[in-house]
């Protein structure tokens, strides 16, 4: 009924005008109307993924104002209706037309994009869009229009074919993975340090957490309140799959990699894995495995399930002896770098360095420092907090030492490593006096 009341008043204004009350009997009519003068901020926009959340294109016009020959009534809100047109054609024989309540209208570089690209513009190609607005006083009455803003528009196309992997402030890029057939699942190997954060990042500009409430570990969201996502307890090389379709992510942690069931060695410093192997056939084939430890929205990141994953294979050329090499390339896959000769160093020992140093076990934090006692032996004090977990760092050699999955107190510099972690035998805030012993690979502490 109020549509109706309104749509009268509308046709009662423009059509006959306003009656007088008055004995004399004179017509109240609206007057001032008149097409907008448009104006655009360029005339000339090449688009590419960094202007997606940018204004790049801005149109503003004047809006005619309506008024009553008879100053003591009004024209009613809504008489006045103005459109924006857009047309890859100077005809405007096809266009897009949408109602602006505003006198202006800026366009992001995601909206121009799709724009451009909905009237039929060529990817990487620069072609004009035309602008105009149309007034009317009302429906089914005569419009008038603006004059025509022709913009020269260069699309693009975003393929959604490599997520980025952000840091915790979303900063820096530490990895890349990559959807082949763009379907919304990203997979890749990179690496990772135990409870690395990170962000996931499309490129069309969709940034993905995780989902914003405790126990929902691996559960994705692009909301604005997201958690950053984070990997588990494991450290080195992990395979991470990005669902955006199914709103979930997984991390799985190689804990050893085989090359013909001999295992190779990993080098932190490098994050590769090599072997020494001898070769007695031209052409013999080589194929990697690995053992992981997948995470996912399943298990949390207190638990795991076991996995092998299949590695590239390979062949080498000639019999001999040879130095493998598997490293994470460009595309997050694993490839060889196979080198004649024995390039390990021959079995030389690493040099025992002058001090040790405990990191929490992200490594960003110093906690104290050991200082060489005795030949391989190593020793400071630390005031812990009962459970309190860390790492002991070789700096020189770039040696992470952690603890086996079986005796905290043995150590392991293998890439699945656990936390070291002071236990609840003592008063909270004690010094305690810390030994490492890198001639036994073990370690101890007491009051």
């Amino acid at each position: 009924m109020k549509f109706k009341i309104l749509h009268f008043w509308i046709l009662l204004v423009v059509a006959v005008g306003f009656c007088s009350c008055d004995k004399d009997g004179d017509d109240i009519y609206l007057r001032g109307f008149a097409a907008s003068d448009l104006v655009a901020s360029t005339d000339n926009v090449v688009l590419s993924p960094s202007s997606h959340s940018s204004v790049v294109l801005s149109l503003v016009w004047n809006t005619p104002e309506l008024l009553s020959s008879d100053s003591s009534k009004t024209a009613p809100d809504g008489v006045l209706q103005t459109y924006l047109q857009v047309s890859a054609t100077e005809d405007f024989a096809k266009f897009s037309e949408n109602r602006i309540m505003t006198p202006s209208k800026a366009y992001l570089g995601s909206d121009l994009n799709t724009l451009a690209k909905s009237l039929g513009l060529t990817e990487s190609k620069a072609s004009p869009l035309y602008f105009r607005v149309r007034s009317t006083e009302g429906d089914n009455m005569t419009s008038a229009y603006s004059n025509v803003c022709q913009v020269q528009v260069t699309p693009y196309t975003i393929h959604l074919n490599r997520m980025s992997v952000l840091d915790k402030e979303k900063k820096d890029t530490v990895a890349y993975l990559y959807s082949p057939t763009e379907n919304g699942v990203y997979t890749g190997y990179m690496a990772a340090s135990a409870w690395q954060d990170c962000w996931f990042l499309e490129n069309d500009g969709t940034l993905w957490g995780n989902y914003a409430m405790d126990g929902h570990a691996f559960e994705l969201s692009n909301a604005s309140d997201a958690w950053n996502c984070w990997f588990s307890g494991g450290s080195g090389d992990w395979l991470v799959t990005v669902d955006t379709k199914e709103g979930s992510w997984s991390a799985a942690n190689l804990t050893s990699i085989k090359l013909n069931g001999e295992g190779m060695t990993y080098d932190s410093n490098n994050d590769s894995w090599s072997l020494v192997i001898k070769t007695t056939k031209a052409q013999e084939a080589l194929q990697a495995t690995a053992d992981a430890q997948l995470y996912n929205k399943t298990t949390g990141t207190d638990a795991s399930t076991g996995e092998t994953l299949q590695l590239p294979d390979t062949t080498v050329a000639t019999a001999g002896t040879y130095t493998v090499t598997l490293a994470i390339g460009s595309d997050a896959q694993f490839h060889y770098t196979i080198s004649e000769g024995d390039h390990t160093g021959g079995g030389e020992t690493v040099k025992m360095p002058s001090q040790l140093v405990m990191y929490t076990p992200d490594g960003t934090t110093v906690m104290a420092t050991l200082k060489k006692s005795s030949e391989g032996i190593y020793t400071g004090t630390y005031k812990p907090q009962q459970w309190e977990n860390f790492k002991v760092v070789d700096t020189e050699n770039g040696i992470w030492y952690g603890s086996t999955s079986s005796d905290l107190y043995s150590l392991s510099s293998a890439s699945d490593a656990w936390n070291l972690w002071f236990e609840d035998d003592f008063t909270a805030g004690t010094t305690l006096t810390v030994t490492v012993n890198l001639k036994t690979m073990k370690w101890s502490y007491k009051e």
